[in-house]
Order: structure tokens, then sequence, then C-alpha cells
């Protein structure tokens, strides 16, 4: 092995380019956090890749940096094209890797999260990506109490609430209990809807097992109960006796009985007391409500259930990835992908991620330090040192409307908020207070500015970079020095050309003007084989390519893999010229060419050309 050896594993079998020289080269690697691609070409000049399907097989790329192989992100085969032209007979493949496949999975159903639910953002990515639904059980709770309601026999007997439970699988109900004197018999827990189609009772103990003071105690259902019914669900006592009182109200007998906490004011929306004498019916108070608790199993993340499972690792934590509960602000909507909704979970924090090659989706706060590459003029392919504001500067946070807690917080990017202040769409989440609201805001302020443009480079492939990495780069001839996280990486191994081209920041295509496109320019079979150009063709192709990205590299890779189809050699090895000079020849010498369109209104090569460049 030696330094630019390059390999690609199907099925087990090696592809190389130089042992075997099976292949040809890998013509582009682009990676960002949400994308890892390839297009691979391999020689067959001996038909071997002609009946065999390659589509749907996993594949690694593997490169020599200098010191043996290192593997990147295992990719998946998603085309395979013969190409037999101009004596030379190759099967190229373009591959997709594990984020581009998360984009591919679309949630089966809708989802929305329990508002008492506690996974936290690390819980929920991990169900999501695990592909396995994780059960909750939560807890519905009035426990505001203020008094108590005496229960025994020839008086009340039945104490609870009414109230509506929505699809729940009920576990266990709680009241708050004390008992009075010595009373004694079954102390039971009931639970039926209003037309009493059905009951569920479970005796909790005999009353002289409780305490004197006001305890919660737990009945657990012997059979779980699923529940969408509007339910009363009270506590029955029937012994015991009443206190006994003489005419002025002086205690002449304490009693024996059992007493239920209660509320003497109403403060559960939509849900009242509800008693029942010995002798009569039910009784309904609006402005009280019975304290009570019951648990209940929620699903978890099924919409997800049908895709394949990806192991979350999480290498660091910011201060929200494992405390915050995203609640009732989180949600997942039919048809959106996982791609999406790792990514929504992510903005809750400052926490970055990216596929590595064992391919486990990695978490971490980005990196300070890494791998720095120094040049005099010359000895970099290209170099751009750009900075841009950050945009918005301000993010504030506040709670979801229908929490009405007034919580709110902000945080700024202090050098952009100076220059120009622009606050960006308020963003809603369940908050447990402004402090927290403030550490999401901060959270997202942190992301948009490691994702604030700052520059680009392609140098040779010396280190293994992966995305978020964070790079120094000094240029000696100009004095410019710039840092930052990579965003955009593509690594390229073909025709002696063993490099890679990294940008950092990360920014929406064409945003607020003057700042810079999203690093990203597709490269697809836009042109097919024995297909006849014109001038109205290529002028169309270059336009997508300018409209895409405003670097003068990729444009020019971009540009090389269209003449490569039509015909065009470009021999460029000088590396003294500068990449502004040669996307001007290249643009001249097309123009100079097809403006012979009254004489050779249609052209198609036939052998090929190589273009000077001095």
């Amino acid at each position: 092995m030696a330094y630019g050896d390059t390999k690609i594993v199907i099925n087990s079998i090696t592809y190389d380019n130089h042992s075997n020289n099976i292949l040809v080269g890998v013509r582009k690697n682009p990676e960002t956090e949400d994308s890892q691609t390839a297009e691979v070409v391999l020689v067959n000049a001996d038909k071997r890749f002609t009946d065999l399907n390659l589509r749907g097989l996993t594949a690694v790329i593997s490169y020599d940096y200098g010191s043996g192989y290192t593997a990147t992100p295992t990719l998946t085969v998603m085309t395979q094209t013969d190409i037999t032209s101009n004596g030379r007979y190759q099967t190229v493949l373009t591959l997709v890797g594990i984020p581009d496949l998360l984009s591919e999975d679309k949630a089966s159903k809708d989802y929305l999260h329990d508002s008492t639910d506690t996974k936290t953002v690390e819980d929920l990515l991990t169900e999501v990506l695990d592909a396995t639904p994780v059960a909750s059980e939560l807890t519905a709770t009035q426990d505001t109490i203020d008094g108590f309601y005496n229960l025994h026999s020839g008086g009340i007997i039945n104490v609870g609430q009414s109230r509506y439970i929505r699809q729940r699988t009920v576990k266990s109900i709680q009241f708050n209990l004390k008992k009075v004197g010595t009373p004694v018999g079954n102390v039971t827990f009931i639970m039926r809807p209003t037309d009493y189609s059905w009951t569920v009772t479970k005796v909790l103990s005999d009353a002289s097992a409780l305490t004197t003071s006001g305890t919660w105690y737990t009945a657990t259902l012997d059979t779980e109960r699923y529940v969408d019914d509007e339910v009363y669900i009270y506590c029955e006592y029937t012994s015991g006796q009443a206190p006994e009182l003489d005419d002025d109200g002086t205690v002449l007998d304490a009693g024996d009985y059992v007493a239920v906490g209660y509320s003497s004011t109403a403060v559960a929306t939509d849900e009242n007391l509800v008693l029942q004498y010995a002798e009569g019916g039910w009784n309904v108070f609006q402005d009280q409500d019975c304290g009570y608790k019951f648990t209940y199993d929620i699903a978890g993340i099924e919409c997800f259930s049908h895709t394949t499972s990806i192991t979350l690792t999480v290498d660091s934590r910011d201060s929200l990835i494992n405390v915050y509960q995203p609640g009732s602000s989180f949600r997942i909507n039919e048809g959106e992908s996982r791609l999406d909704i790792v990514n929504r979970l992510l903005d809750y924090t400052a926490c970055y991620k990216r596929v590595e090659n064992d391919d486990a989706v990695h978490t971490f706060i980005a990196p300070t330090s890494g791998n720095s590459y120094t040049s005099d003029k010359g000895d970099f392919y290209t170099h751009a040192n750009q900075k841009a504001l950050v945009v918005p500067s301000k993010i504030v946070v506040k709670s979801v409307d229908f929490e009405d807690d007034g919580f709110t917080g902000s945080a700024t990017s202090a050098a952009s908020f100076a220059i120009r202040p622009i606050t960006g769409a308020p963003i809603r989440a369940t908050v447990t207070g402004s402090a927290q609201a403030a550490s999401i805001a901060a959270a997202n302020i942190s992301r948009l500015e490691v994702n604030s443009q700052v520059g680009s480079s392609s140098v040779p492939m010396t280190n293994y970079e992966q995305v978020w990495n964070y790079v120094t780069v000094t240029n000696n001839w100009n004095g410019s020095t710039t840092t930052g996280n990579i965003a955009y990486l593509n690594q390229v191994s073909m025709g002696g050309n063993f490099q890679q081209f990294f940008s950092f920041g990360r920014q929406a295509r064409r945003g607020i003007g003057g700042s810079p496109p999203k690093r990203e320019v597709k490269t697809e079979e836009f042109i097919l084989d024995n297909t006849t150009l014109n001038w109205g063709m290529i002028k169309n192709i270059f336009g997508i390519i300018d409209e895409n990205t405003d670097d003068l590299y990729e444009k020019i890779n971009v540009i090389f893999l269209a003449l490569e189809k039509i015909g065009v050699k470009v021999d460029y090895q000088e590396k003294g010229v500068t990449f502004e000079w040669v996307y001007s020849t290249l643009i001249q010498f097309l123009t100079d060419y097809y403006s012979l369109g009254e004489i050779v209104p249609r052209w198609q090569v036939t052998e090929q050309l190589i273009i000077p460049v001095r």
C-alpha cells in the first residue's frame, strides 16, 4: 500500500487502483452531515459487471492517506451503468450513505408526544434511530388537597373524580387516604364508565392498615384496562361509623372511618368531584376536585418500526441532550423522514451528528481543535477566505402557547448582533423555566455560529477528515488564516488526482443576498450517452451550475465532468494558474466555439479535444 491507493469492497470483493486495477477511480465522494454519496468508475473490459447486479449491495471505499488504508462510512449501490465509449468499457456506480437512506424512511403515521413523557432528546434520538418503540409509563395527577371527605357506613361511601380518559391503558389507581379511629373492612378502588358498561375493581387493603395522616396509596390493577371513555374513578368504603356529637357539637365519639383527600376549589379542567351516599345516587360538584393519580402506558414511536435499526453513539454531550424533555412540543407527522426528525431533535441542543465508518450515527459537541494545513502560494489547489454575518443574530425561545406559563429566554451572537441585529422567528418549546428557554436559544445560536460561512480549501488528501472536524488553513502567500468546522467535504481519487475539497459552515441555498450558498452541487448523469448537444443546452447546464454554487472549484469540477461526457478532455495540470483564469478561459472557449452556431448549429463530438491551459 502507498499514498494515494484507493479501493472499494463490494460484497466482500475488493476492487482497487494499484493491484487488480479494476478501480478506475472515485470521481466524487461528497459528504455533509445529511448526505454521503459517491460516484465510482470500474473497468468492465472483461464484462465482469455486465451480468452482475450490484444494486442494493453495500460498499466501503478506503483511501491511503499515507499510513495505510482508512475506511469511510458504508454506502449502498443505487445505480449501475455500463458505458462503452471510445474503446473504453467501464461500469459507473452511484452510491448513497446512511443519511441519504434515513431521508427516504418516512413516518407511517402521526405521532404526538405526551406532555408528561419524561423522555429526553437523547432517549428520543435513540428510539427513532433504533426503530424500536419504547413504551412509557406515565402518571395522570390531580394532587391539590386541602380537605377530606369522610367515608363510613350510612353516610358517604364513594368519593372520586369524573373525567375523560382518552386512549390510555390504565395500570394503577391512587388516592390520598387516612384513617380516623380504628376502622376495619375493605378499602376498594373502582373505575367504570358513566354507562356502566364495564367495571374494574381492586381491593387496596383493610382500613386498619391506613396511616392517620394523608398518604398516597396505590392499587395496581390485576389486568391493565384500555380506556377511551368518560369514567368515574373513586374510592369505596362501606364499613365503620360516623363521629358521634351531642347537641352543642361536642365530640362524644371520634368514630371509625376512612377519609379521602380533595380540593375545595376546582383545579382540573373538564373534571369534577363525584360522591355517593349509602342511600341515593351520585352527586357531582363542579367546583371541587378529588385528589387522584393513575398510571398508564403509552406506546413509543411506532411510525418508524418498518425501517432499519441504526445505532446512536453519543461521544460527548452538551447541557441539554440528556436533560431536556420536549414534551408535547415534539411530534412526528405522517410522511416525515427519519432524517428530518433526527435533525429536529438535535435542534433543541448544541450537538452535531455524522455517520462514521462504524455505521453508527455519532452525536457530539463540535470540536475546537484539529488538523492544520499551511502552505505558500501554489501548494493549495484553492483557498477562499470569506466571513459572513450570523443570521439571525438573536434567537428567542418561548413556552408553547397552551402552557401559558410565560417562560421565555433569548441569546445573541454578540459580534453579528452588534453589526446588524436580526431576530429570528420565535421558537416554541416545552420548557421548565426561562433559564431552560435561554439554554435552548443559546444552543441554536451556537449552531448558527458554527454554520456561518468562513471559507473553503482544496488540499492534497494527507489526513482523514470528517464532517464537523475543526481545521486551520494558513496561506503564507497572502497571510490569511481560515479556521472552522467542515460542513462539506468532497474526496476525489481519479486520473492522478488525490485531493479533497472542504468548506466551513452551512447556509441555506441563496438566502439573504450576499450570504454564501450551500456547498452542494448536483452532478448527476444529466447528459445521456450519444446525446447531440447545442450551445443552448450547454448554457443551461452552466446556468444550473452557477445558480447552485459560488465556489469556482466546484464550478470547474462540474464543468470538467460535463465536458468529459461530451468527449472533451481538459488537460489541467499547471499549478501556477488561478481557477478564475481557468473558469473564464473555459467559458470563453465554449462561447467562441459555439458562436459558429449559424454554420454548425448542432455538434456531436467524435474525438477527444485537448484544451491547452498555459
